[in-house]
């Protein structure tokens, strides 16, 4: 099988530069070998290779083995988190050398995706299913000798073998009504996702410049080393205690605040409606509009869920339409959930190369990057981008890896940019743009954390549900064991909040939502022990957040062959014209 080198880690003459780590001295040998591989070439052509210079082959697979101990290789599936795993591992075992060995590990192979292939056929039939995944599960275990499951409870965590999404047999045109309807509300929301953009890409360019200018001191000449400003900032970005976005944050719900008048709401207000028109002369004032300078501010996804009984209502305009969230500066498209589904890929791909430009610096995140599986994982880097290798990671592409200890930051004219071996530069900003983005995303939130905020609508467009925050201490179902008394201790948390019968719940403790009815004793019993979980992780403290449910199921519109109806979301992608990136 290939060995792989490092993707974070660079070899220069006979030393190998490590992100915050002295660098490692070769021997000539180590050198040559180190410099061939690839991630293609399997270790029997390497050890064979006349270039690197061995005697022995023997000689070579205990360099290997060496070079593996000192962490400078890995020689392992080093398999990329994406759904063309399945043909890289395919790929690499139709290259192992040694024929008894490449015939095994086929063979174990090929057992396992006929295993996987008898789950997909017995789709439709539940106890033909349950005996295929058994059957999965036990020829998992039997080939690798480790557990069919994993990170139990955990999100994002591809926790299973195997995973099943389909396209559904239906295609939808929304009008020019519908779109009309949404083009003023959106409007607004876009004018204040340009401003947070602009706020976060100025707030952690001051923290940049910062580090800069003290590493600077340090080296004397003016460079830096990307990966130690990298290293530096990432407390900043991911860190525990006050953070830049945090500021960025409260200071655009502050603004929103102000500019739907939640400060002044008599007390018992459950819903504002705004119009657009009344705002009008206040949205430039509040959000003042700049020019985005780094690549995925242009490009904001909001997600909509459409409320109505069925398609035709929706045809005589008797709807409403739900903000479920904006994805500010991320391309909710770039993501291997939804690529396989669309007839014309490659287009996609040129689409959103021709939106956000080419040369965009992407991240070669490490396996375990929370929230990142095969199916989360970006499927439209373009042609010309390159992949920022910070940490050990698999799946990157030589020709594109660009590990953070080959770039040097340097000031430009008042501008800081990070400059690879090649001689390309790009704005400091541009090499920051992905985790700007991420903290884009989660920081768009229009209203402030406060005990209770109503449902507040623009026009036609639900832009916050009407929401609930407490705390698992405050709520007092921590306490409830049985099944009676869990239900009436949900019964009375209900009436004191005031509460919907059908709402969603996140907890502190957890990465996503989830749907429960007050007035069932099986969701009752199930919300109870989830909240005292929560209280077990993490005290009395822990956040439980609680929302309306909107769309109710009366609104699902969606329907199927049988008549059966379905929630749905109506995910866009909005380029922001008003643009000038500098790359």
């Amino acid at each position: 099988m290939a060995a792989d080198a490092l993707p974070h880690l660079s070899l220069r003459d006979r030393a190998v530069l490590r992100p915050g780590r002295p660098p490692v001295a070769l021997t000539p040998v180590e050198a040559a070998l180190l410099g061939a591989i690839d991630g293609r070439r399997p270790a029997h052509e390497l050890v064979t290779d006349p270039a690197v210079g061995l005697r022995r082959p023997e000689d070579g697979y205990a360099l290997l083995d060496r070079l593996v101990a000192r962490e400078l290789i890995t020689w392992d599936g080093a398999l990329p988190v994406s759904p063309e795993a399945e043909q890289v591992l395919t790929t690499r075992i139709e290259a192992i050398g040694d024929e008894p060995l490449r015939t095994a590990a086929r063979a174990g192979w090929d057992r396992l995706r006929a295993a996987r292939d008898a789950v997909a056929a017995a789709a439709g039939d539940p106890d033909r299913l349950r005996a295929a995944l058994e059957a999965l599960n036990a020829t998992f275990t039997e080939l690798t000798g480790a557990a069919p499951r994993r990170r139990d409870g955990q999100m994002y965590a591809g926790r299973t073998i195997c995973y099943e999404d389909t396209s559904r047999d239906l295609d939808v045109v929304f009008g020019g009504p519908l779109l009309a309807d949404l083009a003023a509300p959106l409007d607004v929301l876009l004018r204040a996702a340009r401003w947070m953009v602009d706020a976060l890409a100025e707030a952690y360019g001051e923290v940049f410049r910062g580090l800069y200018e003290e590493l600077r001191t340090e080296t004397g000449d003016g460079q830096v080393a990307l990966s130690d400003l990298w290293f530096l900032v990432q407390g900043l970005f991911w860190g525990t205690g006050e953070r830049p976005v945090d500021a960025v944050s409260a200071e655009f719900a502050a603004r929103w605040a102000g500019l739907f008048g939640l400060d002044t709401l008599p007390a018992g207000t459950t819903e504002v409606r705004l119009r657009v028109a009344d705002l009008a002369a206040r949205v430039d004032e509040v959000f003042p509009g700049t020019r985005p300078d780094w690549s995925n501010a242009v490009l904001h996804s909001p997600d909509l869920q459409i409320c109505a009984t069925d398609a035709d209502a929706l045809r005589r305009g008797e709807y409403t339409v739900v903000l479920g969230e904006l994805h500010a500066a991320w391309s909710s498209f770039d993501c291997a959930v939804f690529t396989p589904s669309h007839p014309d890929v490659e287009r996609l791909r040129a689409a959103l190369a021709a939106d956000l430009g080419e040369r965009r610096i992407r991240l070669l995140f490490p396996d375990d990057w929370p929230r990142r599986t095969s199916r989360t994982a970006e499927s439209l880097t373009g042609p010309t981008d390159r992949h920022l290798a910070f940490q050990p990671a698999s799946g990157g592409e030589p020709g594109r890896v660009l590990p953070t200890v080959d770039l040097t930051v340097t000031d430009a004219d008042g501008q800081l940019v990070a400059t690879a071996p090649d001689g390309q530069r790009w704005p400091l900003t541009e090499v920051f743009a992905e985790l700007l983005s991420a903290h884009a995303v989660d920081g768009f939130k229009l209203v402030a954390a406060a005990p209770y905020t109503p449902r507040i609508t623009l026009d036609n467009l639900v832009v916050a549900r009407q929401t609930w925050r407490t705390t698992v201490g405050e709520s007092g179902l921590a306490a409830a064991t049985r099944e009676r008394d869990r239900f009436l201790a949900v019964r009375d948390w209900r009436r004191r909040l005031g509460l919907p019968e059908q709402v969603y719940v996140k907890l502190g403790t957890e990465t996503k939502p989830c749907f429960v009815d007050l007035g069932s004793p099986a969701f009752a019993n199930m919300f109870c022990a989830m909240v005292r979980a929560a209280r077990v992780d993490g005290g009395d403290g822990v956040s439980l957040v609680v929302s309306e449910m909107l769309p109710t199921p009366d609104e699902a519109w969606v329907p199927d062959g049988d008549g059966r109806r379905y929630f749905s979301e109506l995910r866009l992608q909005i380029v922001d014209d008003h643009r000038e990136v500098s790359r």
